[in-house]
Formats: structure tokens, C-alpha cells, sequence
């Protein structure tokens, strides 16, 4: 007999002798057994039912959600908690977030990319993260990336920066230097050069900042955190930069193209290299590639953006110790970031995991070690400001488009005007002018 059953029965006992005691029949006792009963069923129903788990809403892309799904089975068993990993498309998931939040229907984590911190942070809709212990196994960019006026928000579990795939087939590497470049694929007699986004008809301010930042420009002065009162786009070394870009595209080094015509051209065997990041390995595998640094800026390393991605908490979940359970006990482990690098191969943020793929992936060392001459993408909310002027301005260069703009009116006669021109809408638009 089952202790419950043992239970409900001295249950019944004692309520007959409690109304025997009071004088009732046994008649009585007998026709009423109803009245008996349900008082006995009401008290053996807490021995048998439990409250239900506490349960964790996270938004994040199809792939994370891929590889989270046959692991995270073993957490809800130890924490007690149900985990329901909603696949959110990740451009969406900021916009979504800012609003879904405040509304009470918004997630208890998410994740998205760091230059995002700024937006949310002003906005009041992410938590402090107390990275505590694991945040030695970060590398510093990573937490860099996440950090905004002293407070860390979020765990970082990928970072990439763009690197110099090149056609293995034609050439046994990347030269240190842009002269070399333009000699390599002189001799090679390729019909382009260097594919690289941001011309083309195209703007890309991403894949052309190492030709603003590396020997000395910059568009926000960075010490620890970015400051958007110092714009150094028309500084002294952003403008030779631009100079240096526009005689690379006069002599052919650099070719006029956007994404889609840069990669194709590689995939063709038109061109000899390809500047863009590890989120095209797939697409680079149209030919035997390899990948090497960006050649220096003056002796200097070429400096990439390096993007960011990690999870955060929702300052509106009423489960953040639970949800910072889940980022610091699960989410943080080797066994997890090798899942999600196995399903979505992207540098890791961690070093512990890092020194595995290392070992293991000598194109993604490539890439870290481009990371590792890189600075963070600005995560402040002026940066949103930059884009459209910056990447105009290369378009400009990139497409050799000088002269008077016929809708504005503008004359931009040179790759340091295009630069000037940017600096001064980037400062306009912060100032609110």
C-alpha cells in the first residue's frame, strides 16, 4: 500500500471516531459518507502536488537556439527551472526588446551584439551583470565591448573583426605591406585585387574603418570607454589615411566594390583577396582560401571594428538572480560555447574555448589575431550618427565620386573633404544641429 493510501485511511478513522464521540450513529455515519470524504480528499491532495517551476523566456537567433536545445534539458533537471528558448530574428531583437520590456512582455534574457549597450542602458531595459569570477576567462575586448559608464551588461560569447582571405591556389599568403599586395597580384595578373565592401554604389563604413583608424584616426576618442565629444575623423592621420585609401583605389589595389561583387569576384577567381570576417568562410570555400592580417598602415597593425555578442538580463524580469544563474552556471561553460561555436562558428569571446579552436582552427587564430589589433565598435548611442556620413565619405573615395553633389550642392573634391564633410555631419547630429 502506497503511503498515501495509508495516509487517507487513518484519516478516515479518526473522523469516525471523532463523530462517534460526539454522539452520532453509526446510521448517520454510514449515510453520509460524502460529507466524510471530501474533507479526506482535501487534505491528501497537498502530499501529492507541488508548485509548478520557475520558468526562463529567452529571445535568441535560430542558431543559439539550435544548440541550446539538447543541452539545456540537464539544467532545467538540477535548477528546478523551465528554460522556453524563443527563436527571435536577431536584427529584431533590440527594437523588440526596447518595447516588449516596459510593456511586461518582453523576455528575462536575450541576446544581441555589444554597440547595442548604449541604446538599452539609456533606456533602462537591461540589468548589471556581476561577471564575478569567469570574467578572467574574457578576453578584455570582450568586456570592452560590454561595458558602458563603469557597469558590465552582459556576457560576451562570440567576437569577430575582418581579416584578408586569399586565394590559396594563386598565392601563398597575405604581404605585411600594401605595396606588396599590389606587386602579388601584379604578378598573378588577377583582374582585381582586393575585393572589399564599401564601394560599388555601396557605403560600408564597417569593412573601410581600418583605413580611417589604424595609424592614428578615429571616430570616437577611446580610454576605457568612448568619448562622443572628440571626433577625430579630420585629424591630421584620418585624413592622410584618406589620402592613402584614395591612391590605393588610383592604382588598383583596392577595387570598386560592394559585398555581393567583392565575393563573387573571389568565388571567380577574379580577384585575389577578399577583406571581410569569419561569417563568410562558407562563402570564401568556392576556392581553395587562407587567411591573413590586414597589410599595416605605416608600419602600423591595420585596426578593425570588433563586433560582440553576448546575453543579457532584462531589467525587467522578476527572475534576475535566476536569470544571472543561468548566463553564470550554463550559459558561461565550455561544454555550451563549444555547441554554439559548433552550430555558428564565430570567434570565441572566452579563452578557455579559444585555446581549443586555436589548436584546432588555424583560420580562426587568423582571425582572433586580427581581433586582437582591433578596438570595440562603439556601444554609445551617438554612434548611430556615424554610419550614414562615414560610409558615404569611403563611398565617395572608393567610387572616386568627386565633384559637386547635384541634390546637395556640396563640392567634395578629395578624399580629405569627403573625410572633413563626415566629421563635421557626425558633430552636427550630436550637437542636434
Amino acid at each position: 500500500m502506497s503511503n498515501t493510501k495509508l495516509r487517507f485511511g487513518v484519516i478516515l478513522l479518526i473522523l469516525s471516531l471523532v463523530l462517534v464521540a460526539c454522539g452520532g450513529s453509526t446510521e448517520e455515519t454510514v449515510e453520509e459518507p460524502a460529507v466524510e470524504e471530501a474533507p479526506a480528499e482535501t487534505l491528501a491532495a497537498p502530499a501529492t502536488t507541488s508548485p509548478p517551476p520557475e520558468k526562463l523566456v529567452i529571445w535568441a537567433e535560430e542558431k543559439i537556439a539550435t544548440a541550446l536545445d539538447p543541452l539545456v534539458g540537464a539544467y532545467e533537471s538540477a535548477a528546478g527551472v523551465d528554460v522556453e528558448v524563443v527563436i527571435y530574428d536577431f536584427g529584431a531583437i533590440k527594437n523588440d526588446v526596447l518595447t516588449a520590456g516596459p510593456a511586461g512582455e518582453g523576455p528575462d534574457l536575450f541576446v544581441g551584439p555589444h554597440d547595442m549597450v548604449g541604446e538599452i542602458v539609456a533606456n533602462g531595459v537591461v540589468a548589471p551583470l556581476d561577471l564575478g569570477s569567469i570574467a578572467s576567462d574574457i578576453f578584455d575586448v570582450g568586456i570592452a565591448g560590454f561595458s558602458y559608464n563603469g557597469e558590465v551588461y552582459g556576457f560576451p560569447y562570440a567576437t569577430e573583426a575582418i581579416a584578408m582571405y586569399y586565394n590559396a591556389d594563386l598565392v601563398g599568403g597575405v604581404p605585411s605591406t600594401w605595396e606588396d599586395i599590389k606587386s602579388q597580384c601584379d604578378d598573378v595578373g588577377t583582374e582585381l585585387c582586393v575585393a572589399a565592401p564599401g564601394g560599388g554604389g555601396g557605403g560600408d563604413a564597417y569593412h573601410n574603418i581600418p583605413f580611417v583608424q589604424s595609424d592614428g584616426g578615429y571616430i570616437f576618442k577611446f580610454d576605457g570607454g568612448f568619448d562622443p565629444s572628440d571626433v577625430g575623423l579630420d585629424n591630421a592621420s584620418a585624413l592622410a589615411s584618406a589620402e592613402y585609401l584614395d591612391s590605393l583605389v588610383k592604382d588598383g589595389t583596392v577595387a570598386s566594390t560592394d559585398y555581393g561583387a567583392s565575393m563573387s569576384a573571389f568565388q571567380e577567381g577574379r580577384a585575389l583577396y577578399w577583406m571581410t570576417g569569419p561569417w563568410a568562410r562558407n562563402d570564401a570555400s568556392a576556392v581553395n582560401y587562407g587567411v591573413g592580417l590586414i597589410p599595416t598602415f605605416n608600419g602600423n597593425p591595420a585596426t578593425p571594428f570588433v563586433g560582440v555578442r553576448g546575453m543579457f538580463v532584462s531589467a525587467f524580469s522578476e527572475k534576475k538572480v535566476l536569470a544571472q544563474s543561468f548566463i553564470l552556471d550554463f550559459f558561461s561553460t565550455v561544454e555550451v560555447q563549444a555547441a554554439m561555436y559548433a552550430e555558428d562558428p564565430r570567434l570565441p569571446a572566452t579563452k578557455s574555448l579559444f585555446a581549443v579552436v586555436e589548436a584546432e582552427d588555424p583560420i580562426a587564430a587568423q582571425f582572433a589575431a586580427s581581433a586582437s589589433n582591433g578596438i570595440p565598435m562603439p556601444n554609445i548611442p551617438e554612434m548611430g550618427n556615424v554610419w550614414g556620413p562615414v560610409g558615404d565619405a569611403m563611398l565617395i573615395i572608393r567610387d572616386q565620386n568627386y565633384g559637386t553633389n547635384e541634390e546637395t550642392g556640396v563640392t567634395v573634391n578629395s578624399a580629405s573633404d569627403a573625410m572633413k564633410l563626415a566629421a563635421q555631419q557626425v558633430r552636427d547630429a550630436i550637437s542636434g544641429g
